[in-house]
């Protein structure tokens, strides 16, 4: 039982820490929409696979690049991902394919004053509820909070 309780306290710190990083990437503010609430439910529960990197500005330890990638294992969870995107859709430039082995790309991107963001849904199958496997990436680029000659 003791483990149990200190591999909790040493998550909830972690995520704690994770969470205060994030709050101040580049004291830009924070441009969360449906699909980022819905990748960061889904990947505190832990039903799937969950992957954030975060690149730096080595002199200024800035950060320069955020890349998330959450691996969706059953169709229900792509369904309802893909309503999300469609759902955001209007938000910015957005495409659909779809190739000749039924690998649908769903991408949207998102120009903001402080950072720009690309989503991205890909799955294999006819439809989402058919599909047992896809991912989600979200790629966060910051913009240049100040002018730099040497950029």
């Amino acid at each position: 039982m003791k483990r149990y309780i200190l591999l909790w306290l040493i998550s909830f710190v972690a995520v704690a820490g994770l969470r205060a990083q994030g709050s101040s990437l580049s004291g830009a503010p924070r441009m969360e929409n449906s699909i980022d609430r819905f990748v960061n439910n889904e990947s505190t529960i832990g039903r799937s696979k969950f992957t954030s990197v975060v690149e730096r500005d080595p002199q200024t330890h800035e950060v320069v690049r955020v890349i998330k990638v959450r691996e969706l294992t059953r169709g229900i969870d792509i369904g309802r991902c893909q309503e999300t995107f469609e759902a955001e859709s209007r938000t910015g430039c957005f495409s659909h394919n779809i190739d000749a082995d039924n690998r649908h790309t769903l991408l949207i991107a998102v120009e903001g004053k402080h950072q720009d963001r690309i989503y991205m849904l890909q799955y294999t199958g006819r439809q989402p509820l058919q599909a047992h496997d896809g991912k989600v990436t979200i790629v966060i680029k910051m913009k240049n909070s100040h002018d730099s000659p040497s950029r």
